[in-house]
């Protein structure tokens, strides 16, 4: 056994290590604050895999520090990626602790990952999936999002979806910032709180739309209209961004697009932890990108760009300039 193997030979959830090299990221990202250690703690000490996770991911960031290369990469990666049968109920259990302390006031950044556990439908890191709602119309929610379903009227909790509506059917469709009623018939994305996004944004691919947000006056779109609102107001509606469901098809395209927001879309559909450095962050991409084969993107973007990809047991990955 290496001094890298786990003594106790216990195998971890996939989902845990995410948690828990998110948390590591945040905290040592420089910018966290009290909150953000409060919340890493609660979590740490809700569930005895959050802290065993913590604590192997603890020991490998120390050993990079000293020697990277001392590091058997086989063993490393097979700590890093250890799964296990943990159910949902025991993560639920083990995630009352990250909700006591969210009560207590922490931050909905802190709550990000609750949604994923208590909604009734959600998809995981780089999945996709169709729902079907009892004569309502059909739903296909992107990655990491989560909805809750009552009837005919939709929560998106987290994340993006496309809905489309069937005949004389009322949804409504809410977020932590109003309401959206489609008319029937109508083909529409609603996504919210997306990295570089600020609030829930409406695309409309067929048909119209009346947005109502909590505290605002409401504002209606139809077909090629796109628009974004807080709980206060509605920004002007803009045309529909080309190619606005390419996701749908697992596709990302760019059009002179600045490579960190590019980065940040990859960042979604990746296990693991994207980067991009700064120095890199502005140059421009266009072309078309695959979603459900992020590192092959990631790939494609260092034979165009002057950037290189750096990674680390396939999980840690950043790009830096050539």
């Amino acid at each position: 056994m290496t001094m890298f193997q786990p003594a106790d030979d216990q195998l971890l959830d996939e989902y845990v290590l995410d948690q828990a090299l998110m948390w590591m990221v945040t905290l040592q990202s420089g910018v966290s604050g009290a909150a953000e250690q409060r919340a890493c703690a609660a979590w740490r000490n809700a569930n005895p895999q959050h802290e065993l996770a913590w604590q192997r991911l603890a020991g490998l960031s120390r050993d990079l520090r000293s020697s990277t290369s001392a590091l058997p990469a086989p063993s490393a990666r097979q700590l890093l990626r250890a799964r296990s049968l943990t159910s949902r109920r025991t993560l639920l259990k083990g995630f009352a602790g990250l909700g006591i302390a969210a009560a207590m006031g922490l931050s909905v950044r802190e709550r990000v990952l609750l949604p994923q556990l208590f909604s009734d439908y959600r998809t995981t890191t780089g999945e996709r999936r169709p729902v079907r709602l009892a004569g309502a119309g059909e739903v296909q929610l992107d990655t990491q999002t989560a909805v809750d379903v009552r009837g005919p009227q939709l929560t998106l909790n987290q994340g993006r979806l496309l809905l489309a509506t069937a005949a004389d059917t009322f949804v409504g469709i809410k977020t932590a910032h109003g309401c959206v009623r489609p008319a029937a018939l109508s083909r529409l994305i609603i996504s919210q709180d997306l990295a570089g996004q600020h609030g829930t944004q409406v695309q409309m691919l067929a048909g119209s739309v009346v947005v109502e947000p909590l505290q605002g006056a409401r504002v209606a779109i139809g077909t090629g209209q796109q628009l974004t609102f807080d709980r206060h107001q509605s920004s002007p509606a803009q045309p529909l961004l080309p190619a606005a469901d390419a996701w749908t098809r697992g596709l990302l395209i760019a059009e002179r697009m600045p490579l960190a927001q590019v980065i940040e879309q990859l960042n979604r559909y990746r296990r693991g932890v994207l980067r991009c450095d700064p120095a890199v962050a502005g140059l421009q991409v266009s072309g078309s990108f695959s979603l459900d084969r992020p590192d092959a993107s990631l790939d494609l973007l260092a034979k165009v760009l002057p950037v290189r990809v750096q990674r680390i047991f396939g999980y840690l990955a950043t790009v830096v300039p050539a």
